[in-house]
């Protein structure tokens, strides 16, 4: 290479440089942008055919069997009769019409109301509408009442003076056990309990106490005051129930203390409910002269015993061991008594209470120590599913027939129904006890009973020679 080429290798003969043009550059985004803006305005009117058009005709055939969920409310009565006085007074203020004219007025308004079409809108004995397919029912205003401090200590004082007219007929009884210490020294045990009048004649006054409290008993005293003690006796006693009547000769108690001394109000029991109020008195949480308050917490239970059946219901009323005495409603009624000895498997610290209305009969019989009949069994009312498995409409079940018993002379067996007890027709336990009692010791009454413990259900026939109930 020559020297003059070596100087100029950097030498560019010619030098050329394309450049765009500017149009070309514009046109390649603008007709994009154009294009979107299309597309967009396309879309739109689209959307437009479908919601405006299409849409409202397919609301239509998709929902043509649903109801109108709209519902416009109707006026109420007092609205209708503002309206219509309204439009009357103005109707007054501006034409100043007649008598006649207004009276035509109101009838027309009142064509128009929907209090004239009861079966529009029924109305209640106060003339309000009622509710109606689900409606909200009229709000109730109540009277509201401010109560202090004072006002729950004069409930109670309230409480206190129905129960201070129950305590006259609620003695203390106090018995003297014959017993021996650990080192079998002979000892005098001294049992404290409560007695309830339920008799005062011209001769004696008559108690209701606990049997297992004066039945070995040395001696049986009725605490008049702290310095007066009268002599008692017992005079009859149901040993299943642990319940006993105890006399006292009203020649012994001094006359001043006489009318001091009231027979106990028995009430009833059938109606008692879950929740209502009850009073205990005598010596509820063991103490004699105790009193507590409380509410049935449970009814219903029932408790089979020989011959009959007994109405239990518990309450929130502490107990223990040494707990006797009797409720009473908020009347000073008698509704129930106190028991210890049969709570069966119930709460073992609350009290349970045999209902009065079927202990009464008892405690009358033994008042006048009328003779009890024995037949000797334990029954319970038949279920509907044991009638429709045994094809009977009636009867009581028989689960246990004492041993010794007229009903086991007369070889009645457990699993047998009663249908008959002679001409009587025995649907419950209620209906089996009334129908026996009528009948004296030494009757022969025939029972007509189904057996079920064989191969074959069979009606069958048995004489029963009834007795007197040795306790």
């Amino acid at each position: 290479m020559s020297e003059v080429n070596k100087d100029n290798k950097e030498f560019e003969f010619i030098k050329e440089q394309v450049l765009p043009k500017k149009h070309k550059k514009f046109r390649k985004w603008f007709i994009p942008f154009l294009m979107t803006i299309l597309m967009a305005i396309i879309f739109g009117l689209v959307a437009v055919l479908t919601f405006c058009i299409a849409e409202p005709r397919l609301y239509k055939l998709l929902n043509k069997d649903e109801p109108n969920p709209l519902v416009v409310p109707t006026p109420t009565p007092a609205e209708t009769e503002h309206d219509d006085t309204n439009e009357d007074d103005s109707e007054d203020n501006q034409l100043d019409d007649t008598e006649d004219n207004t009276e035509d007025s109101l009838e027309d308004n009142t064509e128009d109301s929907p209090e004239d079409n009861p079966k529009d809108k029924p109305n209640n004995d106060q003339g309000q509408p009622s509710e109606v397919n689900g409606d909200e029912p009229n709000p109730i205003i109540t009277e509201t009442i401010e109560a202090d401090i004072d006002d729950y200590v004069a409930m109670y004082n309230d409480i206190k003076r129905v129960s201070e007219v129950t305590e006259k007929s609620i003695l203390t009884v106090s018995s003297i056990v014959d017993s021996k210490d650990w080192f079998g020294n002979p000892i005098e045990k001294r049992i404290y309990t409560t007695g309830v009048v339920v008799k005062n004649d011209s001769k004696n006054i008559m108690l209701l106490v606990s049997l297992d409290r004066v039945m070995d008993a040395s001696s049986i005293k009725i605490e008049i005051n702290e310095t007066t003690f009268i002599d008692a006796i017992l005079h009859d006693y149901e040993s299943e129930l642990n319940l006993a009547i105890i006399s006292v000769n009203k020649a012994d108690i001094p006359i001043k203390f006489l009318g001091n001394i009231v027979v106990a109000p028995i009430g009833e029991s059938y109606t008692l409910a879950v929740g209502s109020p009850v009073i205990a008195l005598g010596s509820p949480n063991g103490y004699p002269e105790s009193i507590d308050i409380g509410i049935v917490t449970s009814k219903g239970s029932i408790i089979s015993i020989t011959d009959h059946e007994l109405d239990l219901f518990n309450t929130n009323i502490v107990f223990n061991k040494e707990s006797d005495g009797i409720l009473t409603n908020f009347k000073g009624e008698v509704v129930g008594i106190i028991t210890r000895t049969l709570k069966k498997d119930m709460n073992k610290e609350l009290s349970t209470v045999l209902g009065i209305s079927k202990v009464k009969s008892y405690i009358d019989k033994m008042i006048d120590q009328t003779p009890r009949i024995y037949c000797g069994v334990v029954a319970e009312n038949l279920p509907q599913e044991a009638m429709a498995e045994h094809n009977v409409t009636r009867g009581v079940y028989v689960y246990e027939v004492k041993k010794d018993s007229p009903a086991f002379s007369a070889g009645m067996m457990s699993g047998d129904i009663i249908l008959n007890i002679g001409d009587r027709v025995v649907s419950n336990m209620n209906n089996f006890y009334s129908s026996i009692s009528e009948h004296e010791p030494g009757a022969q009454v025939t029972f007509k009973i189904k057996r079920t413990s064989g191969t074959s259900d069979e009606e069958i026939e048995i004489n029963v020679v009834l007795e007197d109930k040795k306790q």
